[in-house]
């Protein structure tokens, strides 16, 4: 039997995380990344250099990298001084193959070879866009940074979230998508880094099209400034309204949680993310799981999170 085909689907730390865990498994790996960014030191060189936001798409390059750890700290070292500041190597090396190349599928081909990559990262689209955020009060919030980087709950509830404008898909990630055997969205900031690449046109398309199963992973704490308050149920919900025809087979979500002190992320407004049994959602659909990783971090243990995610497959008869 050929090896399972997995595709993920997000951005940030939760992709890097998944990936982590999923490059150690028996599979083909596409991870397909987020290009909203629009803050830090991929907001600055995009908005310098005209390009596509490196951040996330570097970050998953270092995941799936073979190369050794002290070469994989050295592509993701931050500078932090000089004209240089906040910057990491990798995002420089990315904005010089930008310049050499003129072209961004070629420069996302040479990165592969440069950071001795054996599996895919694609970029959801090659298109510059914006997110663009609309609350139920009628306030519109757009940027990527501008919705991440408040300080304080959100003053209501968010109603929608699209791009401006309109995003294309990369033609080589919706191939991707058609041929996987399993699709991974999440985890990963809810409007942020996981929906926008559902609304780039041509994604929920070439889901709605793949044989492949959907399966969505729960964060593990809500984020005070986009989710306050929410429910595995509530992350669920939103996620399958933006997939749209394409049906989500499982969703996991951790249900472990030990004495840990969460009195530092309370204080900040974020909570663990249960679930709500007066909210009962379709039969076989939820999976727990123990996914958290020990420490004093509350997130998601990269091996956990992957072994879970092949037992789900496993248990399914999805290979």
């Amino acid at each position: 039997m050929a090896r399972p085909h997995i595709v993920t689907i997000g951005g940030g730390t939760g992709h890097y995380t998944l990936l982590t865990g999923l490059r150690a498994l028996d599979v083909d790996l596409t991870a397909i990344v987020t290009m909203m960014d629009s803050g830090g030191s991929s907001g600055r060189l995009r908005d310098e250099y005209g390009m596509l936001p490196p951040g996330d798409f570097t970050r998953c390059l270092i995941a799936l990298s073979s190369h050794p750890d002290a070469v994989k700290d050295l592509l993701g070292h931050r500078f932090r001084g000089g004209s240089l500041q906040g910057h990491t190597l990798r995002n420089i090396i990315f904005t010089a193959l930008h310049e050499l190349t003129g072209s961004p599928a070629e420069t996302v081909e040479r990165l592969h070879a440069i950071f001795a990559v054996n599996h895919r990262v694609l970029p959801v689209t090659l298109d510059t866009v914006q997110l663009v955020v609309h609350l139920e009060n009628d306030r519109i919030i757009r940027g990527e940074a501008n919705l991440d980087g408040l300080g304080e709950l959100l003053d209501a509830p968010v109603l929608s979230v699209y791009l401006d404008p309109v995003a294309e898909a990369f033609p080589r990630a919706l191939e991707a998508i058609e041929k996987a055997s399993l699709v991974v969205v999440g985890p990963g900031d809810l409007f942020t880094s996981v929906i926008p690449n559902l609304l780039v046109r041509g994604v929920r398309e070439a889901l709605g099209r793949s044989r492949a199963r959907v399966l969505y992973v729960c964060n593990v704490m809500t984020k005070p400034n986009e989710t306050p308050g929410y429910t595995v149920e509530d992350f669920v919900g939103t996620a399958s309204v933006y997939l749209g025809e394409a049906r989500l087979d499982a969703a996991l979500y951790n249900n472990v949680w030990p004495s840990l002190n969460v009195d530092a992320y309370r204080a900040q407004g974020s909570e663990p993310v249960r679930t709500d049994p007066s909210r009962p959602v379709r039969a076989g659909l939820l999976h727990p799981a123990d996914l958290l990783l020990e420490g004093t971090l509350i997130r998601h243990d990269p091996r956990k999170l992957a072994q879970a995610i092949w037992s789900v497959a496993r248990s399914e008869g999805w290979w």
